[in-house]
């Protein structure tokens, strides 16, 4: 058996959804969470709660006897022993206040698209707090008005975007592509033709677009 496959293609999937599942059964221990310390936002109760719980979903959904799994935080880093080998995963943890916002991503150069995620909503109202998952790309999010970003681009994290506990795992992956640049072009011209809130990129494209016009044969090659 290829144990390294097997957590890749099977066991992550399920362990991400049954973690998910979880958490969704502990919206008071959720609702009574420290997220902020002083000025800083943490989230390292909940990944101390995420690690409960994903202790008890790997005993929940492993079927292999010699596979055994050490969890640590943040987020939550996996490590997996089966015989003499050790596979190390991870999944990703993210948190938002409102179902409605999104939150900066991570940075698209050190960017795993695949890697699985799960993400809180974390209402004011207990009944209103919700735990998603999927992979990281499901909720990646690139708006007709984005902005450059001071260094690598960092598309938003959606919540509504991400699957419900109770969904099946999607479990197809994706590659970084030129897309991300395509999106962000697109994105500048929009809001140089259709303006809503200025920004001093917007001058900088149209300088940039003047440029091409005046002599398009030089960029021909490109």
């Amino acid at each position: 058996m290829n144990i390294e496959q097997k957590i890749e293609d099977e066991i992550l999937s399920k362990l991400t959804q049954e973690t998910c599942k979880l958490l969704n059964q502990k919206k008071k221990e959720l609702s009574e969470l420290s997220w902020q310390i002083g000025e800083s936002n943490t989230d390292t109760d909940f990944s101390n709660l995420s690690k409960e719980c994903c202790n008890i979903a790997f005993k929940n959904i492993n079927k292999i006897k010699e596979l055994s799994l050490e969890i640590s935080i943040p987020d939550l880093k996996l490590k997996f022993k089966y015989k003499k080998k050790i596979i190390s995963k991870k999944i990703e943890l993210k948190s938002t206040k409102s179902i409605n916002s999104k939150i900066p991503g991570s940075m698209i150069k050190s960017l795993d698209p695949n890697i699985w995620t799960i993400m809180c909503c974390r209402a004011d109202k207990k009944d209103k707090i919700e735990v998603r998952y999927g992979r990281y790309f499901i909720g990646m999010e690139i708006s007709v008005y984005e902005k450059f970003q001071d260094r690598s681009p960092r598309p938003s994290l959606n919540f509504n975007k991400f699957q419900k506990y109770d969904e099946k795992p999607k479990i197809a992956i994706t590659t970084m592509s030129k897309s991300f640049w395509t999106d962000y072009a697109k994105s500048a011209v929009k809001r140089v033709l259709e303006p809503q809130q200025y920004s001093w990129q917007d001058d900088l494209v149209k300088e940039i677009i003047k440029i091409v016009l005046k002599d398009p044969k030089k960029f021909k090659d490109i």
